[in-house]
C-alpha cells in the first residue's frame, strides 16, 4: 500500500495534526478570495482536499466548491462537516489526483503541500496536466507548497510528544530529493504501536515554473506566506504560485 493511502486514512493522522485549525484555513482563504475573486471564478476545485478545511471555508464565502481526496475517511469527515453546517454549495468525492474528474472549473487549488507524493517524477507532472484539463481557458490554479530550500536548511531531525495519552516520536531526513518523516506511536487507548511514513519530493520554484509552463499554464504571481508576502527563497515558510490556464 502507498504511504499516503495507509497514513491519511488512519485515525492517528487526525490526532497528530489536530493543531491544524480553521484560523489557519481562513487566513489562506482570505488570500484566495483576494486573488481568485468569487465574482469571476465562482466554481472551484480543491485537489487533495483532505478533511475539507479549505473547501468548507471557501464554501462559507459563497464559492461553489468540489473537493476530492484519495482517503475515504477524509471525505466522510468532510461530508459530515458540510452537512452539519448545512452547506449545499460544496461536495466531496473520493478520487486519485492522477485521474481527472469529468468536469471543468473556473479555478483549482492544491493546498498545504498536497503534492509531490509520487516516487516517479512524471506522475507528479501528470497531476499538473490533469488540473489543466479540468480548468476552463484562462482559469486560475493556485498551488501552496513548502519552500524546499528552507526545509533543506532548517530540517528538524527529531521530536517527540504526546496527544490524548498517546506518545509519538518523529524522525526526519532527506534522501534522493525527498524529505521523509517517520512517525511512531507507542500505543495507548487500546491502540497497538504503529509506524507511518510521509514522503514528499522537494520541488523548488524553478521546477514549478518549468513544469507548470509545459503543462499548459502561465505563472502569474508567487508569494511566500498566507498573508501574501513576497517570496524569499531563504526565509519564506511557503511557496505559493498562482498560474493561468492558457
Amino acid at each position: 500500500m502507498s504511504w499516503y493511502k495507509d497514513w491519511f486514512d488512519s485515525p492517528l493522522y487526525e490526532l497528530l495534526y489536530a493543531y491544524r485549525n480553521e484560523e489557519e484555513a481562513n487566513k489562506l482563504a482570505d488570500l484566495i478570495e483576494q486573488r481568485i475573486p468569487r465574482e469571476e471564478y465562482p466554481k472551484i476545485l480543491d485537489v487533495g482536499c483532505g478533511r475539507g478545511r479549505h473547501s468548507i471555508s471557501l464554501a462559507e464565502r459563497g464559492y461553489h466548491v468540489t473537493g476530492f481526496d484519495l482517503s475515504p475517511q477524509a471525505i466522510k469527515k468532510a461530508q459530515a462537516i458540510a452537512r452539519k453546517r448545512n452547506l449545499r454549495n460544496v461536495s466531496f468525492v473520493v478520487n486519485d489526483m492522477r485521474n481527472p474528474l469529468p468536469d471543468t472549473f473556473d479555478a483549482a487549488l492544491n493546498l498545504f503541500t498536497t503534492f509531490g507524493y509520487f516516487m516517479v517524477e512524471n506522475q507528479n507532472i501528470e497531476v499538473l496536466k490533469n488540473v489543466r484539463t479540468m480548468l476552463k481557458k484562462n482559469g486560475l490554479f493556485l498551488i501552496d507548497f513548502m519552500n524546499a530550500k528552507k526545509v533543506e536548511r532548517e530540517l528538524v531531525p527529531s521530536e517527540s510528544g504526546e496527544h490524548n495519552g498517546i506518545q509519538y516520536s518523529i524522525t526526519r531526513y532527506i534522501e534522493d530529493g525527498f524529505v521523509y518523516k517517520i512517525i511512531r506511536f507507542d500505543g495507548g487507548h487500546n491502540h497497538s504501536p504503529k509506524e507511518y511514513t510521509e514522503r514528499v519530493q522537494l520541488f523548488d520554484k524553478n521546477w514549478f515554473a518549468e513544469n507548470l509552463t509545459s503543462s499548459g499554464f502561465e505563472p502569474l504571481n508567487v508569494w511566500g506566506d498566507y498573508n501574501g508576502g513576497s517570496f524569499d527563497v531563504q526565509h519564506s515558510p511557503r511557496l505559493i504560485i498562482l498560474s493561468k490556464a492558457v
